[in-house]
Order: C-alpha cells, then structure tokens, then sequence
C-alpha cells in the first residue's frame, strides 16, 4: 500500500470546480478514499502464481509417471496372457 496520502479536500474542491454538487464530490472522495484502504494482500501475486505454476508442473510429471506405469505393466500383464495362450494352443496341437 501507498504511503502517500490522498488530498481528499482537494479532489473535492476540484470536482465541485468541474460541476460536482458538494454531496457527489464527496460521496466521490470517500470512494477514492476507500479503494486506497482496502486491503489487498490477499490477492495473488506473481510470486503466488510462479509456486503454484511448479506445484502444479510437479503433480501433472507424477501423474504421467503413475499413467505410465501403470500401461506398461497392463502391457506386461497382456503379453504374459498371450504368450501362455500361445504355448497352451501349440502344447494342445501336438
């Protein structure tokens, strides 16, 4: 947040010179005023951003390696039950 204060007064008398009743220049002060106030550390930063950007790199390269492991050994299994039928049908021929 900005040390800088805000010249309320001023903005004020400067929107009455442009043709704000006293009320609108005021109710237009305030809001200025409170948009400085707020607090917005809770928003994300780049920073924010950056970590969850890795984390989520991290989870999606674990992911793969579970979805991998997993087919290969889907393909283990198959190629076991293939070549068992094989030799089961050429043991049955003879």
């Amino acid at each position: 947040m900005s040390t800088a204060t805000l010249d309320t007064l001023s903005i004020a008398r400067r929107l009455q010179a442009a043709g704000f009743s006293e009320g609108q220049a005021e109710a237009v002060t305030g809001v200025l005023r409170d948009s400085r106030e707020t607090d917005l550390s809770y928003l994300a930063t780049k920073a924010d951003l950056g970590a969850l950007k890795t984390e989520l790199r991290t989870e999606i390269a674990e992911t793969k390696y579970e979805i991998l492991k997993w087919v290969l050994s889907a393909i283990g299994f198959q190629t076991i039950v293939v070549v068992g039928a094989i030799v089961a049908l050429a043991k049955g021929l003879h």
